[in-house]
C-alpha cells in the first residue's frame, strides 16, 4: 500500500505542477501579446489561440484539483439535519455522481480527442484534439480522487486550520 501511495503522490504532484506551469505560460503569453501589440504594433498570431488552449486546460485541471481538495460548492443545510446513516448515504451518492462525471470526462474526452485529431487550429496549426486531450486526463484524476476519498484517504493538500476544524 505504501508504494501505491507514493506513486499516487508523485502523480498528484506532477498533475499540480502541470497546472501551475499552464498558468505561468498563460500569464507569459498574455504579457508577450500585450507588449508586442503596444511596443511593436504587431500581435503574434499564435499567442491568443495558445492562451485559450491553456485556459481550457486550466479549467479542467481545476475541476480535478477541486475534487481533490473538496473545494466544490456543496449545500449541506438539509443533509446536516438528517440522521448519520442518511448523511453517509447522501455522501456515497455524491461520490457516485462525481465518479460518474469523471468517467464521463474520460469517455467523452477520448472520443472528442479521436474525432478532432485530423482538423487543425487556424493560428497555431496544432491538431484540434489538443483542446480535448486534457478531458480524459482530468476525468481520470477525478475518478482516482473520488475512489481514494471513498476508501477514507485524505486527498486534500492545501487546507487551512479553519477548514481542518470544520471537517473534524
Amino acid at each position: 500500500m505504501g508504494r501505491i501511495k507514493r506513486l499516487l503522490d508523485r502523480l498528484d504532484s506532477l498533475f499540480e505542477y502541470f497546472g501551475l506551469a499552464c498558468l505561468a505560460a498563460v500569464v507569459l503569453m498574455v504579457i508577450w501579446q500585450i507588449a508586442s501589440r503596444e511596443l511593436r504594433s504587431v500581435t503574434p498570431t499564435w499567442s491568443e489561440e495558445s492562451s485559450r488552449i491553456l485556459l481550457i486546460w486550466i479549467g479542467f485541471l481545476g475541476i480535478a484539483l477541486g475534487v481533490r481538495e473538496r473545494a466544490h460548492i456543496s449545500i449541506t443545510i438539509l443533509v446536516s439535519r438528517l440522521p448519520k446513516w442518511a448523511q453517509a448515504a447522501v455522501q456515497m451518492f455524491v461520490y457516485a455522481v462525481v465518479f460518474l462525471f469523471g468517467l464521463y470526462l474520460v469517455i467523452q474526452g477520448a472520443q472528442f480527442t479521436a474525432h478532432t485529431r485530423v482538423a487543425t487550429l487556424p493560428a497555431t496549426g496544432l491538431p484540434r484534439s489538443v483542446l480535448y486531450v486534457i478531458m480524459p486526463i482530468a476525468g481520470a484524476m477525478v475518478c482516482i480522487y473520488t475512489v481514494l476519498q471513498v476508501l477514507g484517504v485524505r486527498t486534500e493538500k492545501h487546507r487551512s486550520s479553519e477548514q481542518e476544524q470544520k471537517i473534524e
